[in-house]
């Protein structure tokens, strides 16, 4: 299995283990640049921009006591000034502070290629999914659901923001799902802080830019 992490540069290349510079284009609110993830076995490519902060990037098999079947292979980009943590088992402990990142995630058991679900079943989809986070403490503070089709997939996408007052905390998740070949890939921006600025402010509103700017390839 083959798994690498790149960055495509739209004028020019500096090889260095697998990642190559490219030139930041500016979001709504910072520079970003443009990368390429190369999923496990033949899913194929993700390419989207993020921010140039996260110029920390990584994978890895979170395991699970169940076996293959509910291995999860992970992609993570985050600000290399920010602790790394990489979940595994079938319980795990989540860092308290200091969570800026990107996550993609699918299972480690690739289905055949099927076509994707279609609108009808992919609405039933999001609301069970939806009906699901409602039940999770960490997720059950939903401000807005949607879906949204991107480079001609639907995205069932939900977005978490609550500030906990007896941690003085604030936690914003984007939480989006598809299907690429009929295997089911989830994509998560997530932010844990006790600080306030403008960045974290608009962080939903960011992520959803990116979220935007996904393209999906064989």
């Amino acid at each position: 299995m083959k798994i690498f992490l790149a960055i495509l540069s739209i004028t020019f290349f500096i090889a260095c283990n697998n990642v190559s510079k490219v030139e930041a284009i500016v979001s709504p609110s910072e520079s970003s640049q443009i990368y390429a993830i190369k999923l496990a076995d033949s899913l194929g490519y993700i390419r989207l921009f993020l921010p140039s902060r996260y110029d920390t990037n990584f994978y890895w098999t979170h395991y699970s006591d169940c076996g293959s079947p509910c291995d999860k292979i992970k992609y993570r980009f985050q600000p290399k000034s920010l602790p790394i943590n990489k979940e595994s088992g079938w319980m795990w402990f989540d860092l308290k502070d200091s969570i800026e990142s990107f996550t993609i995630s699918h299972s480690g058991y690739i289905y055949p290629f099927r076509d994707n679900p279609d609108s009808v079943n992919f609405s039933k989809m999001h609301q069970s999914r939806k009906e699901g986070m409602k039940q999770n403490p960490d997720t059950y503070k939903i401000k807005s659901d949607t879906i949204e089709k991107i480079d001609n997939h639907y995205f069932s996408i939900i977005m978490i923001d609550f500030f906990d007052s007896s941690k003085s905390e604030y936690s914003k998740k984007l939480l989006a799902s598809t299907f690429i070949k009929n295997n089911g890939v989830e994509f998560k921006f997530e932010l844990l802080t006790k600080q306030k600025d403008s960045l974290k402010d608009k962080f939903l509103e960011n992520s959803m830019y990116f979220l935007r700017t996904i393209k999906i390839s064989n």
